[in-house]
């Protein structure tokens, strides 16, 4: 039986909790494929089930220490986790938690280079000959630890190399490891949904293991925007700006996440001030590389070339109801909506306001009257918390003169915006409109 057909058959036998069986199945199956973590981490889950808590622990720690030294390392956060509910206080895991986060931390910016910890001894060899699925019991019990316990033999991941932990290796060591035992960890079934377009989170989540598929209702059908593996995480702007998700990600295959609510970072910020300026900052990149890969303005120029023209706007987070513009007011400058929305709204002489649009993710407020020196006739608020870049009225000028496509590019949308502003209000009311929302294109990122 094939190591695949061998964790198969542990899954349908966990599900009927058949938790000895399945022990012995993914003990086989780790005895005859060492790097078979993933049955490494279901026969801890059977252990613990049989009330071999110590065990359990033992085993989970071999799983993470074998998936560290591969440079899996949410995998290996994953174990630790586990292993952490069943024994909170365990060293092994916290110390092999601190050699994670130091793998993964050893290149971030400003961040003093430490050697970590020396890996723990070996307790095991693994070298047992017996099928484990002939045996049963404490037999079964005392042979399995034995494979479970042994460390993975293959694998060396490149010491040069910084590999992948998004977020987690920006926090510090103590606020990481709060944070790991405080969030959830959950599987996935294919087909189901984790979160929904327009539906409100408080949450971000990240994929540990598996696929998804990211989908966004257009024009009354639902279009594929692409797919997350490993690694992806995706949430943390509804989950900084109140605003719903705004695309479905739904599991196309067996998943593991881990999931981050607002009251698991609230916890650990009342011990480490600093996550949520670390959440902030991690999202504001996030942000900034959709703006780039998206908006309009700056797809005329090499990719090379718009971090640094981004890096002349200032992070802008704007509150319900703050004015960005004001009817009869010059515009400060130009804002780029990163997340949230923005409402433009002016005045009717018969009474009221009219609605005139929405600003959302990639799309500008304030070209016009910085185009014309006009002063706006309209005014600009967000919805709810909405995050913005901000470039200042002197600095616009000057990023005109340096790059003519962005201003011909505004200047085009400008025409247009004016005359969809004819559809609202009478032609002696729009010579000088001021803000409307530029057309999107269509395209976005979850």
């Amino acid at each position: 039986m094939s190591e695949s057909s061998l964790r198969e058959l542990g899954m349908d036998l966990l599900e009927d909790r058949q938790f000895e069986r399945g022990l012995a199945v993914f003990a086989e199956a780790v005895r005859r494929v060492p790097a078979d973590h993933r049955s490494r981490m279901l026969a801890a889950r059977c252990l613990a089930e049989l009330g071999e808590r110590e065990r359990a622990v033992t085993a989970y720690h071999a799983c993470a220490e074998g998936l560290l030294k591969r440079d899996y390392l949410l995998s290996a956060m994953a174990a630790c986790k586990l292993g952490l509910e069943l024994a909170p206080q365990e060293r092994r895991l916290r110390d092999t938690l601190v050699r994670l986060h130091a793998r993964a931390a050893r290149n971030v910016a400003g961040r003093a280079s430490v050697p970590p910890p020396l890996p723990p001894e070996t307790l095991f060899d693994g070298k047992v000959e017996t099928d484990l699925m002939g045996l049963s019991g404490e037999e079964l019990s005392d042979r399995a630890i034995e494979v479970l316990a042994a460390p993975d033999p293959g694998g060396a991941a490149n010491p040069d190399d910084r590999p992948p932990l998004p977020l987690f290796a920006d926090l510090e060591l103590e606020a990481f490891v709060d944070l790991l035992i405080r969030m959830g960890y959950r599987g996935v079934q294919p087909e189901e949904v984790v979160s929904a377009e327009g539906e409100a989170s408080d949450r971000l989540h990240v994929i540990v293991a598996g696929k998804a598929e990211v989908t966004r209702r257009v024009e009354g059908e639902e279009r594929t925007l692409g797919f997350l593996g490993g690694g992806s995480i995706f949430g943390e702007l509804s989950l900084l700006t109140g605003a719903p998700p705004s695309a479905t990600v739904l599991a196309v295959s067996d998943m593991e996440v881990f999931e981050i609510r607002r009251e698991h970072l609230n916890a650990v910020a009342k011990n480490h001030p600093s996550v949520p300026q670390v959440l902030a900052a991690f999202a504001q990149r996030r942000m900034e590389r959709n703006l780039m890969s998206t908006s309009p303005l700056f797809q005329p120029m090499p990719e090379s070339e718009r971090a640094a023209l981004l890096k002349r706007f200032s992070f802008r987070a704007l509150q319900p109801g703050e004015q960005v513009l004001v009817e009869g007011e010059h515009s400060a400058g130009l804002f780029l909506v990163l997340a949230g929305e923005l409402v433009v709204q002016k005045e009717d002489p018969a009474g009221g306001t009219v609605r005139l649009g929405v600003l959302r993710e990639g799309e500008a407020a304030g070209e016009i009257s910085l185009l014309t020196g006009l002063r706006a006739t309209a005014t600009v608020v967000p919805t709810r918390k909405t995050a913005a870049a901000f470039l200042e009225r002197s600095a616009f000028h000057e990023l005109v003169k340096e790059y003519p496509h962005i201003q011909q590019y505004l200047e085009q949308l400008s025409d247009r915006r004016l005359k969809q502003i004819g559809e609202a209000l009478r032609p002696a009311e729009i010579i000088d409109a001021d803000e409307l929302v530029l057309e999107s294109d269509g395209s976005g990122e979850a």
